[in-house]
């Protein structure tokens, strides 16, 4: 799987924008980023297996959202994703509510 194809399955939940690295805050929005270098092993001396890790945030200022399960059951349907989360962590100075999920994307790079 490449980066741009999981960017894509992201991107695929209605209604919540979504940025790569950096966001432009809107009322609630997933950001995504590339935070390892390749994964993979070697066998027989060739590379057998590559990915990358990614980490997955989720804010919000709703108190109930559905979009943490969204992007759940989102990356549990892909054989290409290992993922562990959400991590939630609520800021109440903000009010901002943020949903972690590291991801682990085997595949492209």
């Amino acid at each position: 799987m490449t980066l741009l194809e999981f960017r894509d399955i992201l991107c695929s939940i209605k209604d919540v924008p979504v940025f790569h690295g950096k966001a432009h805050k809107a009322a609630e929005y997933i950001i995504w980023q590339e935070v390892g270098g390749g994964l993979g092993f070697e066998a027989d001396g060739a590379s057998a297996e590559g990915g990358m890790r990614i980490a997955v945030d989720f804010y919000t200022k709703a108190e109930y959202s559905d979009i943490p399960e969204k992007i759940a059951a989102l990356l549990s349907g892909y054989d290409e994703i290992c993922f562990d989360g959400p991590v939630i962590d609520y800021d109440e100075e903000s009010g901002w509510t943020h949903y972690s999920f590291d991801a682990e994307v085997c595949g492209g790079g």
